[in-house]
């Protein structure tokens, strides 16, 4: 029998078997998952919708992700889509568009649709399927009805033997869920291996902690407990929102962690999260700002979790309902991801997981290189929100976004600590931060529709009890530069900011080259390599008449002193230049936080009480 004809009586029986049931709701769509050899990376996909109207019916692949702001072209990995009528007629269709499959219905009220999702990577939101295991991305994989993305859904799996299924959609056995509509379905990633699970209790919600390691399989115990500390500390901020025995909006939540080579990241769900680590859970590698892997680990957990309040409940009002079709854009993701990067990593030090030094560290860290961004004089706060759909991985083109760019992860942790203490100055420390977001999610989280940046504004200045609409208007959505030694010193904690005069600045990022040279990536505006002409590309081979490779290169460089002027000889376009430059040094101070040798009453009670410190 040929394999066209193998597929096409796959597709019937899953037909009949569709049809036939009768514990589904009418005007749900019945999805189906299977899989064909772990070589192929193919997963076999098939949907069926009822009580259809019109002479055709749309059915779609999304084009991006919550959370991840950039087009995905999830389009690429779909291939074989069949559709079926009544009796199992095959139907006519063809696209409309990069994204959609139109079906001519001939007549027909319901139809079955098939497909195939190549899927081979841990990327946010991306599927894999391979000897190991599947992981399921939702928007990478479920096609949804065009019109019908309210409608319930029920999903079968075919698990392969040996494995079992993770997720946070509703189970109604071992093997089926069921989802309230697509939104919800496509927000439940699933793991499905034989993966490890180690489970805890926290106020009423039970927390599932899976782990799929293909590293070492280290054990995992510290870190669930590590895990259970910041969850405890969290979970109760919003306690007073829900009134309700179970305080978070959640009965289980799923921590699907994967330990894979060169991956890493987290996304966030409605009640789980996908976070993927390269190095395993003992790892004490340095990590920038961190320390080390392991605290990295905790923040980016963390990090995740908060997001179950504040983007996946508490969102700006553009990103609810999902239109999956088109870039969306708000200005507050500063708000949404900002906020809970401070969050993130302000509940490991109130859970006693980091000390306040490390805490302040990390802090003074992300101050300096925030502002090392050239990008901070091009845009705000709120334009880097806006404009993030530009760094996404579609974007090919040459540009300029090094320099006029950067992270409003970074500009709305800082802005947190800004907003924080000032309400607590202006309200003798009686309100915070904290009751500003639970004001937000009273006022906005779903079931409402969501807020606008006005709402936030004004949230604010409600909860301070005194205008803070200047703050907002000059530091996220203006560009002045923010007072940093002001506002910290309302918690009591000094502001160092010290500028290196004699450490030479060449003003560059540099990669490898393919034999060993340094490749100039990015030319900082102002700087000694800028005022030269260096460019982008250039392939340094020498420094004063000697050959150097990269790390020789860097050595160089640190070997001398402001204003010396070295003749560095590059490669540009096939040609060899020789470019004298005068080194500078850098106009970038370095940060430091340090609690203030003599606080005030004030300032003690400010810094006691965001710290945790009881």
């Amino acid at each position: 029998m040929s394999q066209g004809i193998l597929k096409r009586s796959w597709i019937l029986s899953i037909f009949a078997i569709l049809n036939c049931s009768a514990v589904w709701a009418a005007d749900a769509l019945h999805y189906e998952l299977r899989f064909e050899r772990p070589n192929t990376h193919l997963m076999d996909v098939t949907v069926r919708a009822a009580e259809l109207e019109g002479p055709t019916v749309d059915f779609a692949i999304p084009d991006w992700a919550p959370g991840s702001y950039y087009l995905q072209n999830y389009s690429a990995n779909i291939q074989g889509f069949h559709a079926l009528g009544a009796n199992g007629k095959e139907l006519v269709w063809r696209k409309t568009d990069s994204q959609t499959w139109r079906v001519d219905l001939a007549g027909a009220k319901a139809v079955t649709i098939s497909y195939q999702v190549f899927g081979d990577t841990l990327r946010n939101n991306q599927a894999q399927y391979n000897e190991r295991h599947a992981f399921i991305g939702g928007p990478s994989v479920w096609m949804y009805l065009v019109g019908g993305k309210e409608r319930s859904v029920d999903l079968a799996i075919a698990v392969p033997p040996g494995w079992k299924v993770a997720t946070g959609m509703e189970r109604t056995s071992d093997h089926t869920f069921r989802a309230a509509n697509y939104d919800w379905f496509a927000d439940a990633p699933l793991e499905i291996s034989d993966f490890a699970e180690k489970d805890f209790q926290v106020l009423g919600s039970t927390y599932h902690v899976i782990v799929h390691d293909v590293e070492g399989q280290k054990e995992f115990s510290k870190f669930a407990e590590d895990m259970r500390k910041f969850v405890t500390t969290i979970v109760p901020m919003f306690s007073s929102v829900t009134g309700t025995e179970q305080v978070a909006p959640f009965k289980d939540y799923w921590f699907l962690f994967h330990v894979w080579p060169n991956t890493g990241g987290g996304l966030e769900h409605l009640n789980s999260t996908q976070i993927d680590f390269s190095k395993d859970w003992d790892s004490q590698d340095p990590a920038p700002g961190y320390g080390s892997q392991y605290n990295l680990k905790l923040f980016v957990t963390a990090h995740e979790f908060f997001h179950a309040w504040n983007v996946k409940r508490l969102r700006p009002l553009p990103l609810g309902p999902f239109d999956y079709s088109q870039m969306v854009h708000t200005p507050s993701l500063w708000i949404s991801e900002g906020l809970t990067s401070y969050y993130g990593s302000l509940a490991l030090e109130r859970a006693g997981l980091i000390t306040p030094k490390q805490y302040l560290d990390e802090i003074a860290y992300t101050i300096t290189k925030f502002e090392q961004n050239p990008g901070r004089s091009e845009r705000s706060i709120e334009d880097t929100s806006w404009d993030t759909w530009y760094n996404g991985e579609v974007v090919t083109q040459v540009n300029n976004l090094k320099n006029t760019d950067y992270s409003y992860y970074d500009g709305g942790q800082i802005m947190g600590h800004i907003l924080d203490f000032a309400i607590r100055k202006n309200t003798n420390n009686r309100k915070s931060l904290d009751d500003w977001m639970r004001l937000m999610y009273s006022r906005y989280a779903l079931p409402k529709p969501g807020f606008q940046p006005d709402d936030a504004v004004k949230a604010a200045s409600e909860v301070a009890g005194t205008d803070l609409s200047s703050v907002f208007s000059r530091y996220i959505s203006g560009k002045d530069p923010i007072p940093y030694e002001e506002y910290f010193a309302y918690a009591g904690i000094a502001v160092e900011k010290k500028l290196d005069s004699e450490r030479p600045w060449l003003g560059i990022s540099q990669s490898k080259s393919d034999d060993g040279h340094a490749k100039i990536t990015n030319v900082i505006p102002g700087g000694a390599a800028d005022n030269a002409g260096l460019d982008r590309d250039d392939v340094v081979i020498g420094v004063d008449g000697r050959t150097v490779d990269a790390d020789g290169f860097s050595e160089t460089i640190s070997d001398h002193k402001r204003g010396d002027t070295l003749r560095i000889t590059v490669i540009r376009l096939g040609m060899v230049r020789e470019v004298p430059v005068t080194l500078m040094a850098s106009p970038y101070p370095t940060y430091t936080l340090k609690p203030m040798e003599h606080p005030t009453q004030e300032q003690q009670a400010i810094y006691n009480s965001w710290m945790g410190i009881k």
